[in-house]
């Protein structure tokens, strides 16, 4: 595709993200919400098993609450900044009936279970302080039918597209029998699908002077990622980051592509995502199951490499060295559990351990899904979404991350990592490697699932090693080599001895 030159925002490629779903972080009893008329069930025992089985009716709701809020992640930023995230990007906040909140009901207003505008303002703003960012997610593909624009069940004053053909918010859905049968996403009948190149509907979201992506800006969000990028039109898209970067050049716009974003066809036509004109970054799904096959054994080192690979000569290197790089996110089992599969407990910690040495050090920004750095575990949704409890996590886990979060950040303070050039290294059945050069410092990674590998690490003239991580059993067997014993990993810095 023809490429435009664009820059990924520049702190997308230095930091580490925190994704949170809202509802299941943190409750601060400061926020007392107030009673909502819908369907819904508020839970006092927070870190209890969520709803899973389905009503007498068969129908799955996802209307049971926890009561996770904003002021409680305000109260744990300070947690957040120690363990070096610099941006969370947050799971839908807007108005809605069910918990996931993928089904807006108004995108301008929080939902009231969370908190407040105010509420949101004030977490932009004391994250700020923190030198952390908040991203949203932009959920423009489809509506609630439970919403202010469609209101099939008349909850809200607004006359909704399904209650009258005069609504204003008619144009936006497609009927094919008013007002019972209409285009919805996957044919859900709840999220009914809307037309993203209505004039209406993007003055709505994206033109008006109070529209719904300049006024969350405005709030202090730095961006959005994009859900189901691959439903929305190039004219949605290309207006979208023609609005986002007139308000804020420095703001992102991440897309959801769970293949390579740089071969993606949707509806029969290649998508230009990553031309200039649309996306930033997007959700590095292939990285995610490329280590998760390695180190269950689905795939050799080597094939981990060409994946890699791939995705480096595919993309712009501005969105290589941007890419969100995710090991678990609310639509996939938790990483421990997924290791899990043919493991007992310590084999599955010792290959999380190693796979977020290459997660945490490739090219791009890593994002922690909440409560993965504390070992939680779950299935599919809803077990992989349940309540944040660090009192009842796994604190081996937890040091290791930070560790590794530490060594990462003084890697970006010897040299800006977005410098540090990406490298393949040698790789076989059982072994990984790559390198990241820049003009002062070198890294080379290098992680083993079974077996006994060798690193040499070679120095060159006037070059010594200055500091590494190493998780599971690397033993420096010379000056220069090392050894990795069963599952286990290292990462090798280098630098000037002039510098030492």
């Amino acid at each position: 595709m023809s490429k435009k030159p664009f820059q990924c925002p520049k702190w997308m490629t230095e930091g580490v993200m925190y994704q949170i779903f809202p509802d299941r972080f943190a409750r601060s009893r400061s926020y007392v919400p107030p009673p909502m008329d819908k369907d819904y069930i508020l839970r006092d025992e927070w870190g209890g098993t969520p709803n899973h089985l389905p009503d007498e009716k068969g129908i799955i709701r996802n209307n049971d609450f926890f009561g996770g809020n904003l002021q409680g992640i305000i109260e744990k930023l300070p947690y957040l900044q120690d363990l070096g995230v610099t941006v969370i990007y947050l799971n839908p906040i807007f108005e809605a009936y069910s918990n996931h909140r993928y089904d807006t009901a108004n995108f301008k207003k929080i939902d009231p279970l969370l908190g407040t505008e105010d509420d949101f303002r004030a977490l932009c703003s004391k994250a700020k302080e923190a030198g952390i960012r908040i991203i949203l997610d932009g959920v423009f593909n489809h509506t609630g039918s439970d919403s202010i624009y469609f209101n099939k069940y008349g909850r809200y004053p607004e006359v909704g597209a399904y209650q009258s053909k005069d609504s204003p918010y008619f144009q936006w859905f497609q009927f094919t029998d008013y007002p019972d049968k209409y285009e919805s996403w996957w044919g859900i009948d709840t999220l009914p699908h809307v037309n993203e190149t209505d004039p209406g509907y993007l003055d709505y979201i994206l033109n008006n002077a109070d529209s719904v992506v300049r006024h969350w800006l405005s709030c202090g969000a730095s961006g959005f990622r994009l859900d189901v990028v691959d439903e929305l039109p190039d004219v949605f898209l290309d207006r979208f980051r023609e609005v986002v970067k007139e308000y804020d050049e420095d703001a992102v716009i991440i897309g959801e592509v769970w293949e390579d974003a740089s071969t993606k066809v949707s509806y029969g036509q290649k998508r230009r995502y990553l031309s200039g004109d649309q996306l930033d970054s997007v959700m590095n799904y292939p990285l995610q199951k490329g280590i998760i096959d390695f180190f269950n054994g689905r795939i050799t080192g080597t094939r981990l490499s060409q994946i890699v690979e791939e995705l480096w000569r595919n993309y712009p290197e501005t969105v290589f060295n941007g890419l969100m790089n995710i090991l678990g996110t609310h639509d996939t089992p938790r990483i421990l559990t997924v290791f899990e599969e043919e493991a007992d407990d310590k084999k599955a910690q010792q290959k999380l351990f190693a796979a977020i040495v290459i997660w945490a050090l490739m090219p791009g920004i890593p994002c922690i899904y909440y409560g993965d750095e504390i070992g939680m575990k779950g299935d599919r949704d809803p077990f992989n979404r349940g309540c944040f409890v660090p009192e009842k996590g796994n604190r081996e886990i937890y040091l290791h991350y930070k560790k590794l979060m530490a060594f990462r950040k003084k890697l970006q303070e010897t040299e800006a990592l977005e410098q540090l050039k990406f490298q393949p290294g040698n790789s076989g059945t059982n072994i990984y490697s790559f390198h990241r050069k820049g003009r002062t410092c070198r890294l080379v990674v290098c992680v083993c699932r079974e077996g006994e590998e060798y690193l040499p690490v070679e120095p060159a003239p006037g070059e010594r090693i200055e500091d590494f991580f190493i998780s599971g059993d690397v033993t420096l067997v010379d000056f220069n080599t090392f050894r990795l014993k069963g599952c286990s990993g290292v990462a090798v810095l280098l630098s000037p001895t002039s510098s030492i």
